[in-house]
């Protein structure tokens, strides 16, 4: 008892005693955060535990790179030939394109020596590892003048872009960073003198970039009154227009006497380019005051090229390569006279003093909460060319001349072709469900060799006011050639189903709701793009006496009914072409906004899962409470037993319920909670880890450093579309597939987030450099091209981001309100693509909502259409769970997906309750399946040694913990040899005292 006294009053052991619990506490507080709660965030960047590979095992999929170096070596030569294939030209006037190699030439724009590669976040591209434009012209034989290069290199010609994007964060509006006409002074001022020595041609580059997060801005002044740098005054413009640095530039260099001028458009967005088609009032009605047409020769569309793809521009403007590019989108003139323009972002009408705008409003409830939500697709099935070709066929040539600069599909070549249909006269008159072949023999009439794209689009019949919604035209099908010598032929087929283009009957206008073919004529045109079908040689006919109805899916035969009644409730109206101005679409106004009411605010704020089945999954399953006590320390079965397993099946039910008993519950919910860029390890089923990660641009995640290496960045999804060859998009497929089985030099990357597949509905959307194009059958086959080619190679692809998520504003809970025709007919298409004919085993869910239900949690879309109309099976993972309230994982498993993409779990399931542990397993079922029928199964995975970060952790911990001891170990001797001394001292005072 004294020494316990002496120990708490003595001012060493105490002080010991006081750090000692602290440290203890702190380590207890450092070890469940790191290595429970936060383990799954830290991982991200600090790294994983490490595989510790067997003997090896035979692999399923096989790798024709010998090296993770070959590998890049074959991904960056097939992305070059994607950005040769996908270069768009826009305008040649009088063959000013391709320049004379050895052509001395001045490179103007800012943006020249800052690209736009990619976009930002998930479709990111490191800029300062990508190859420049200037060294694409070297390399094609061009001299350039180095002084304007180093100008712009320099703060003399301005700050240029903010890093990571355009959009001023204070501002709300867009960033060019283009130069200011007076810092061109000197010998640099833009005058025919000063860049004599290198007239041959002006190269003039204007860029803009997207970005995750953020759409692009529809004004340049926001709600306070605050301009954007370089907007012009006075003038109500977008970020897509010309700014007033731009203008003047332009306006310079097409006046200091170059012998060419050529544009070169760095964007995924659409830009108005109006001032470049010739004979419109485009510069003058937008206050511009020059004519551009006249003095601009060329134009050329590139937009982001990925790490290395920009090599491809030079040997386009030197002939080497001949561009075949298309359009993915519709130029428009005037981007605020599209439907779309109405309800989109903040489209620049500000209602309020604190910048809510147009769809951008506040529902208030009983409850306290409220949800900024709302984006009405009131356009239904009229986006892109949809509308333009309808209304310019309604509205006659001159308003479709007025209205567009260059259609859905346009791109000019250096050569000129001439097409046949070869077998128009076996096609036959009469439309069935059948699939039917056209074939085109296309003949290169010109001087050099090319290749040619053919497209092929259907005129439905429409039967007018309060019939089925039908666009005029609509792409059927397409096909590129191969690159065919002057004089030289090469036939193309073309196989066209009827069900994809097929009307959605949501309303039941002809019999029973669903997809149908009314009867009437259709009229097919082989064109260049999606106006120039006015060849009747190149048009056929078939006809349909009696209405056909699809009342069960072709692939599947599950019945198809509708399932989205209430998504349209907040529309008041819905585009129809029988009467364009009656049925515009509008704002959403305040007044709207209040008659919503409460019913609405219940909606938005239900967490509760709409599954039908729910309350018959009664029976508990068998649940391990152990693991395996094999001799070998494995369950009976593993998932090495399942490769090549049907999800269900006789051959197969029993297989998958004995593993599934073999798993304990926490594992079954780790699994499911913990879809961090991985999908956890379950050792004693031979489940491996895995490394699963971004984006469309390729394995480009910049979360996982020192993982995700020396991999390739590929062009945007823009560019890739724009190739309009399914042939050589399978390809980058491949490629991609390639360095997913080289991975990181020890375990393969299995999974990729990617492709996306929504769809450029608005020109402003922030990740449209991430998606196809504005048209869903482009996108759906260009896509399934890719997922196959990656499928082929062990990838699971999550393609994203289902469904319905073109907007970037309020991203996080928006609610999308369209009718089922535009959801099954535009939206949901390109995905039922990659299920159908890529053979996608996984699938992402988006953030928003389709009505007043989030995505991810929606049984109607994640079971009833995708598992069980289309027929998909695999996983499906959601966006970025970062709002867990909002984003309920409960909801989510109950309505079929299965993997929560979060940095730390939100485990959900009770191991009482039948119902959670029944959903639990069809989640865990589903991730299995997409594992063992992944590249995933070609490691031989033993165990896993500690990560770096947590060897550190614990040595750090360890040696301050000795440390310590040995404190505390001398501070006890101390103490003892103090309390000796004084009972020394004390017993010496006594005998003195005696």
């Amino acid at each position: 008892m004294n020494f316990i006294k002496a120990f708490f009053k003595g001012k060493l052991t105490r002080a010991w005693f006081i750090v000692t619990c602290i440290f203890i506490a702190l380590v207890i507080v450092v070890d469940v955060l790191a290595f429970t709660v936060f383990e799954s965030l830290i991982i991200t960047v600090l790294g994983r535990d490490r595989p510790i590979l067997g003997d090896g095992v035979e692999a399923l999929y096989v790798a024709e790179t010998a090296s993770k170096e070959d590998a890049l070596e074959n991904a960056e030569a097939v992305n070059l030939e994607i950005n040769k294939e996908g270069i768009v030209l826009l305008k040649n006037d009088e063959n000013a394109l391709p320049l004379a190699k050895g052509a001395n030439v001045s490179v103007f724009g800012k943006n020249s020596v800052d690209l736009v590669y990619g976009g930002t976040g998930s479709g990111a591209v490191d800029a300062s590892k990508a190859t420049t434009l200037y060294e694409s012209l070297e390399k094609a034989g061009f001299n350039y003048n180095k002084d304007l290069k180093e100008f712009y290199e320099s703060s003399k010609s301005g700050s240029g872009r903010p890093d990571g994007g355009s959009i001023d964060s204070e501002k709300q509006t867009i960033v060019t960073g283009e130069t200011p006409l007076e810092n061109y002074t000197g010998d640099l001022a833009i005058t025919a003198e000063n860049y004599k020595a290198y007239n041959d041609a002006a190269l003039v580059v204007i860029s803009r970039v997207g970005g995750e997060g953020n759409d692009v801005p529809m004004t340049t002044v926001n709600g306070k009154g605050e301009r954007a740098d370089g907007a012009r005054e006075g003038k109500d413009d977008h970020a897509l227009q010309l700014d007033q640095n731009e203008a003047d530039m332009l306006k310079a260099v097409c006046e200091a006497d170059f012998k060419t001028v050529i544009l070169i458009v760095n964007s995924s967005n659409a830009l108005e380019l109006g001032f470049l088609k010739d004979g419109s009032t485009y510069s003058t009605d937008k206050g511009y005051g020059y004519d551009y047409a006249a003095a601009i020769d060329g134009a050329v569309w590139i937009d982001g090229p990925g790490a290395t793809g920009i090599l491809a521009l030079g040997t386009v403007l030197n002939g080497e390569t001949n561009p075949s590019g298309r359009l993915v989108d519709t130029y428009a003139m005037d981007f605020k006279k599209d439907p779309t323009w109405q309800n989109f972002g903040y489209n620049g009408a500000f209602e309020t003093s604190d910048g809510h705008a147009g769809n951008r409003y506040v529902v208030g409830g009983k409850g306290g909460d409220a949800y900024e939500y709302g984006v009405e697709y009131e356009e239904g099935i009229y986006v892109g060319y949809r509308y333009y070709e309808t209304r310019g066929f309604t509205d006659g040539e001159e308003w479709y001349e007025d209205n567009v600069v260059f259609p859905f599909g346009y791109g000019l070549s250096y050569t000129t072709f001439e097409w046949t249909i070869d077998n128009k006269s076996s096609l036959g008159s009469a439309l069935s469900k059948d699939s039917f072949t056209v074939e085109v023999t296309v003949k290169n009439t010109g001087a050099v060799a090319g290749k040619d794209v053919v497209e092929l689009y259907v005129t439905s019949p429409y039967k007018g006011k309060g019939g089925i919604e039908r666009p005029h035209v609509q792409l059927v099908g397409f096909a590129k050639t191969k690159l065919i010598e002057p004089g030289k032929t090469d036939t193309v087929k073309i196989t066209v189903d009827p069900y994809d283009f097929a009307a959605y009957d949501y309303l039941g206008v002809s019999g029973d709701a669903g997809y149908k073919l009314e009867s009437g004529d259709y009229v097919f045109h082989v064109s260049k793009n999606a106006h120039d079908w006015s060849n009747d040689a190149m048009s056929f006919t078939k006809s349909l006496a009696q209405q056909i109805l699809y009342a069960n899916d072709p692939d599947t035969g599950y019945k198809v009914v509708n399932l989205y009644d209430d998504a349209d409730d907040t529309l008041e109206q819905v585009l129809s072409r029988s009467d364009w101005e009656g049925t515009w679409p509008d704002r959403p106004t305040a007044a709207e906004n209040a008659a919503d009411g409460d019913a609405l605010h219940a909606a938005l704020s239900d967490r509760t899962h709409n599954n039908p089945n729910a309350d018959s999954y009664t029976q508990m399953p068998t649940q391990a409470t152990t693991p395996p006590r094999t001799k070998d320390g494995k369950a009976e079965v593993t998932l090495r037993d399942l490769v090549g397993a049907d999800l269900e099946g006789e051959k197969w039910d029993d297989l998958w319920k004995q593993l599934l008993d073999a798993i304990m519950f926490k594992d079954l919910v780790a699994l499911s909670a913990n879809g961090n860029f991985r999908t956890i390890a379950i050792e004693y089923i031979y489940k491996n880890e895995t490394i699963e990660t971004d984006g469309p641009a390729g394995f480009t995640n910049f979360m996982m450093p020192g993982l995700i290496e020396d991999v390739c960045a590929y062009a945007t999804e823009c560019v890739v579309g724009s190739t309009w060859n399914t042939e050589l998009i399978r390809e980058m497929g491949e490629a991609v597939g390639e360095e997913s089985l080289q991975g990181n030099g020890v375990i393969p990357y299995s999974g990729w987030y990617a492709p996306a597949v929504n769809l450029h509905r608005s020109p402003f959307g922030g990740r449209n450099y991430e998606y196809f194009s504005e048209d869903s059958f482009l996108s759906g086959a260009m896509a399934a091209a890719e997922v196959a080619g990656a499928r082929s190679k062990g990838v699971t692809v999550y393609v994203k981001h289902f469904a319905v998520n073109e907007q970037e504003t309020n991203r996080q809970g928006v609610a999308t309100w369209l009718t089922e025709q535009a959801l099954r007919e535009i939206y949901l298409k390109p995905f039922e693509f990659t299920v159908k004919d890529g053979g996608a085993t996984g699938m992402m869910s988006s953030f928003n909502r389709i009505g007043a239900r989030w995505t991810g949690g929606d049984y109607r879309l994640l079971t009833e259409i995708l598992r069980n109309e289309w027929g998909f099976c695999g996983t499906v993972i959601t966006d970025f769970n970062t709002i867990p309230d909002y984003m309920n994982v409960r909801q989510m498993a109950y309505a079929g997906g299965d993997l929560d993409l979060a940095t730390t779990p939100h485990e959900w399931a009770n191991k009482d309750s039948a119902a959670d542990v029944i959903v639990l397993r069809n989640a865990v079922k589903n991730i299995l399946y997409s594992t063992v029928n992944s590249n995933a199964m070609n490691a031989d995975i033993q165990g896993y040694a500690p990560a770096y970060w947590k060897i550190v952790t614990v040595v750090i911990e360890s040696v301050l913990g000795a440390g310590l001891v040995v404190w505390g170990v001398l501070s006890v001797i101390r103490l003892v040899r103090k309390g000796r001394h004084a009972e020394i001292a004390a017993n010496a005072a006594d005998t003195s005292a005696e």
